[in-house]
C-alpha cells in the first residue's frame, strides 16, 4: 500500500459544488488516460445511436441534422460560408450535404442579393418540419440514452463536469461551434 501511495506522487483533489453537495474527487495519473476513454467510448456510442435513429426515421443522420438546425436557428438561411463555419465542414463537404437536403426538398439554395458569387441555404417549409420532427427525435434518444439510464444527481454532476471541461477550455454555452482555430473542416 505504502509503494502504491509512493507510485501514485500526486493526486489531484478538487472539490466542486455541485448542486449544494460537497463532492472529492481523487483522479490518479495513470486514470486520466481511461477517463478519456471513456468519454470517448460513451460519446462514440450515443452519437452512433442517434446517427441510426435519425437516419431510420428522418432519412438523414446527424451532420445534416446540425445543417438544418443551424438554418432553423439562424432565421431560415445562411450564406454557405457561413455554415461551413458553424457546422466545421469544407464548402465542398456543405455543398454535397446541400445536395442531398436539397434532393429531399428540406433546402434550397438562393443568390445573395448583391453579391453575385454567393448563395445562400434557406430552409424550406419541409425542412422545417423535418427540424421538428428531428427535434422531437433528439428529445425521445436523449430521454431513453441519459435521463432512463442515470439519476438525476448523476444527469446534473455530469452536466456540470462537462460544462466544466468546455469552460476550461475557453468554450462556453452557445459557442461550442464558433471557435476560432477550432477543428478543421470536414469534408
Amino acid at each position: 500500500m505504502h509503494q502504491r501511495n509512493i507510485e501514485m506522487r500526486k493526486i489531484l483533489l478538487t472539490k466542486q459544488q455541485l448542486r449544494g453537495k460537497q463532492y472529492v474527487m481523487a483522479i490518479r495519473k495513470q486514470d486520466w488516460m481511461q477517463t478519456w476513454v471513456s468519454l470517448i467510448h460513451a460519446s462514440t456510442y450515443l452519437r452512433h445511436g442517434l446517427e441510426q435513429a435519425l437516419r431510420a426515421e428522418l432519412g438523414f443522420g446527424l451532420s445534416e441534422q446540425d445543417l438544418i438546425k443551424q438554418l432553423h436557428v439562424n432565421g431560415g438561411a445562411l450564406t454557405l460560408t457561413e455554415l461551413s463555419r458553424r457546422i466545421y465542414f469544407s464548402k465542398a463537404g456543405i455543398t454535397r450535404m446541400l445536395d442531398r437536403l436539397e434532393q429531399a426538398g428540406l433546402v434550397q439554395r438562393q443568390k445573395v442579393e448583391g453579391d453575385r458569387r454567393s448563395l445562400s441555404a434557406v430552409l424550406t417549409p419541409a425542412g422545417e418540419d423535418a427540424f421538428a420532427r428531428s427535434r422531437d427525435l433528439l428529445g425521445r434518444y436523449v430521454k431513453a440514452a441519459l435521463h432512463d439510464k442515470l439519476t438525476d444527481d448523476e444527469l446534473l454532476g455530469l452536466k456540470d463536469i462537462l460544462e466544466s471541461l468546455l469552460a476550461a477550455h475557453g468554450v462556453f454555452e452557445g459557442q461550442q461551434r464558433h471557435l476560432k482555430g477550432g477543428p478543421e473542416a470536414r469534408s
